[in-house]
């Protein structure tokens, strides 16, 4: 039996929670690449949970209620995440820290996916979604390697504070960090599958799984790698031959 979409989008942010609320407190503050993996599929899963539930939930809501609700979300999302910054993580009581990074966490979330979504309405052919993964590709590899993120990370700037979602891992409440773009391209290529009849379930694991793939090569390198080529790509391969046809087709 299929379930509904507000069961999936509880569920997604239940995992959500326990991960933030519980996974601090579970064993010590070692690293080890075994339990930073697990960590990243927990909140990966939560993540792909949310997406699926808020992606048929929303369906039918029209754009400008629905960029409304993503303004809304993320208006409540920031200041929860200024109050949720890795210093103050670092001081006690830690519960009220853990409890503003799971609000912020939730609404930039939230936030992400409605403007995915609105964004994705638009997409109205292949040509167009294979572009926007060619030039999101190529800006985002610029940006972390010679652009805006790379000055950011540079100068430690107080705006990274807002534009990445920290999670933790075992034993720690600031495990590791994920750029607000990435869910939302993530996003953005699952509902564009959805709105185009291209493999939808597959595309949003496939993100999913290449964002495992890029954190997991970053912790192998010992750097952060920028996770949105990894998804743009996937986007392509599970859809390459939908693609083509679509593209081959006369008009």
């Amino acid at each position: 039996m299929t379930r509904p979409a507000p069961f999936w989008t509880a569920s997604g942010f239940a995992v959500l929670a326990l991960v933030t609320l519980v996974l601090p407190a579970v064993g010590e503050a070692v690293f080890s690449p075994a339990r930073q993996i697990s960590a990243y599929i927990l909140v990966l899963v939560s993540v792909g949970l949310i997406f699926h539930g808020l992606l048929s939930l929303w369906e039918k809501l029209p754009t400008p209620a629905m960029l409304v609700l993503g303004a809304v979300a993320a208006a409540l999302g920031f200041p929860a995440a200024f109050l949720s910054r890795p210093e103050a993580l670092a001081e006690e009581p830690v519960i009220l820290s853990l409890l503003a990074l799971l609000l912020a966490n939730a609404f930039r979330l939230l936030a992400a996916t409605a403007l995915a979504y609105a964004l994705a309405r638009h997409v109205t052919s292949p040509g167009v979604a294979l572009l926007i993964a060619g030039v999101a590709t190529v800006s985002d590899l610029f940006s972390v390697f010679a652009g805006p993120t790379r000055a950011l990370v540079r100068e430690d700037s107080p705006a990274l504070d807002f534009l990445l979602l920290i999670f933790p891992t075992f034993g720690q409440p600031a495990g590791f960090a994920l750029g607000i773009s990435d869910f939302i391209f993530l996003a953005l290529f699952a509902a564009t599958s959805r709105l185009l009849n291209l493999r939808y379930p597959l595309t949003l694991a496939a993100g999913l799984a290449a964002t495992l793939l890029a954190m997991a090569c970053g912790l192998l390198l010992e750097r952060p790698l920028p996770a949105l080529p990894f998804i743009s790509v996937s986007f392509v391969i599970v859809n390459a031959n939908l693609l083509l046809a679509a593209l081959r087709k006369p008009r």
